[in-house]
């Protein structure tokens, strides 16, 4: 038997006799939202439960942001040992097709899912609006410009909004929110016609009410609520799942563990009570009928955010394509500034300088929001909208800054030695910043840049120079990653 062969088998043999003893430490349960959500105490309640049945001890972790992009990295970023599980929820398909690829769901091996939520459409019963009939009614008379609530541009529930339009033969205006809380307000204040949601949104709310439910059969728990069957329309089995994944290429004999824990679980009464009780259907569907389930469902997806007119505008670049770009605008801009000097020396000041620098930095930050989600559809708006709009504003103050210079009848400053040693420094730095910012990032490289720029520029107060720099980070960070959720570049980080 050759050499190799026989160190293959060893290492599969010495694998399966370390994972023989597994679990020897705590496994952590990766939730994407914060502790109270509906997946976070779906998992506290199941390692609550999980230990009638083994000595393992299980801990919940949450990794908030990105809309589960922060913890899918996180677990990637693991070994592949069986020790960190991913909480999934059927929301994380959207996310991965528009964020740009750097995650798929195809990383991951699919344990179980345990729970299923059935799509419903939520009405105010006060309003005038509030039976499937109405909906399209009104829908049909107000061409296109009924109003349906939701979070998130792109998200489960406004692909099912998109789905139900298609198959109704209507249109309407999908209104994203920051959280489902907000948008359930909006329509109790009957700021809008229709929400897209689950069961479990009505309880509590006696003002609300389900107008149809996408599923086989009426819920035991709203009997007066129709299926879309039963109205003559083909949504039955759109669902939001939850359940359980592990990094690829974890050891068959911990997976093995797994899958038959999850089994025990799923058929505990106090499971089963506690997931009826939240008007979500429990179930289990091992490794292969979940994984079938996430690909049918990525597949549609696919299918209605391109109907929706967003992820035909979510281009998959890579940091060579990002580089190159930066590269061909850093020449542009250098093209620029010798013909000034050539060709309108008096123009050829500090400020018009500075400001065409911005311009540059502007338009490749704009080449940078081709690649969010543009929210196309009717008058939604997407994640692009807001960078933009500060793309246009920092465009508008440089051309500003330059044309006022220009009519300043002074000799151009940078005749002075100090004054052309800063613009050609501020220029090297452009072109460094353009260079790397594909590779390093854009909060590492930005960073960098405003803090350089301002020491080049002859400003000696640290800290306002430090605290301008990170200041300005960190607000594209909260505004860009955690508030809207889009991707800009990581570089080598992602």
């Amino acid at each position: 038997m050759p050499k190799i062969v026989k160190q293959i088998i060893l290492l599969l043999i010495l694998t399966n006799v370390l994972s023989a003893n597994y679990p020897e430490k705590p496994i952590t349960f990766i939730v994407h939202s914060k502790p109270g959500s509906a997946i976070d105490i779906t998992t506290r309640q199941l390692i609550k439960i999980a230990a009638k049945y083994t000595d393992a001890t299980f801990l919940v972790e949450n990794k908030t942001g990105g809309s589960g992009i922060i913890a899918m990295r996180d677990v990637l970023s693991k070994k592949a040992d069986g020790y960190t599980i991913l909480a999934v929820t059927k929301s994380f398909i959207s996310t991965v097709l528009l964020t740009g690829g750097s995650v798929q769901m195809s990383d991951f091996h699919f344990l179980a899912c345990l729970v299923i939520d059935p799509e419903v459409l939520i009405t105010n019963r006060n309003a005038k609006v509030k039976t499937l009939d109405q909906i399209i009614a009104d829908a049909l008379e107000k061409e296109g410009h009924q109003k349906w609530l939701g979070p998130l541009v792109g998200g489960v529930d406004h692909l099912m909004a998109v789905k139900t339009w298609h198959l109704l033969g209507i249109k309407g205006e999908w209104i994203p929110f920051e959280g489902g809380s907000d948008a359930l307000a909006s329509l109790m204040g009957q700021h809008g016609t229709v929400y897209v949601g689950n069961p479990v949104d009505v309880k509590g709310r006696p003002n609300l009410m389900i107008a149809a439910v996408a599923s086989e059969k009426r819920l035991k728990r709203f009997p007066n609520s129709p299926t879309f069957i039963e109205k003559g329309f083909d949504l039955q089995k759109d669902v939001l799942w939850r359940g359980y994944a592990l990094k690829k290429g974890t050891n068959p004999t911990v997976t093995i563990f797994l899958d038959s824990l999850f089994q025990k679980i799923s058929r505990d009464a106090d499971w089963l009570a506690y997931v009826n009780n939240t008007s979500a259907n429990p179930v289990y569907l091992g490794h292969k009928a979940f994984t079938d389930m996430v690909n049918g469902d990525q597949a549609e997806a696919i299918k209605y955010l391109n109907l929706a007119g967003i992820l035909k505008n979510v281009k998959q670049t890579n940091n060579t394509s990002k580089t190159g770009v930066s590269a061909g605008m850093a020449i542009g801009f250098v093209f620029i500034l010798l013909l000034l000097y050539f060709f309108k020396r008096e123009w050829f000041k500090a400020e018009v300088v500075i400001g065409l620098l911005l311009i540059s930095l502007s338009t490749y930050l704009y080449w940078l929001t081709l690649d969010f989600p543009q929210g196309e559809l009717s008058k939604t708006a997407g994640p692009a909208a807001m960078p933009r709009l500060w793309i246009y504003g920092l465009i508008l103050f440089s051309v500003i800054l330059i044309v006022n210079t220009i009519r300043e009848k002074v000799v151009s400053n940078l005749d002075n030695g100090r004054n052309l040693f800063q613009s050609v420094s501020l220029i090297g730095l452009m072109i460094a910043y353009l260079l790397i910012v594909g590779f390093i990032g854009y909060y590492i490289s930005t960073t960098i840049f405003l803090i350089s720029g301002a020491y080049l520029l002859g400003y000696r107060k640290h800290w306002i120079v430090f605290g301008s720099g990170l200041g300005f980070t960190l607000l594209s960070y909260l505004v860009f990653y955690k508030l809207l959720q889009v991707p800009l570049p990581l570089g080598i980080f992602e």
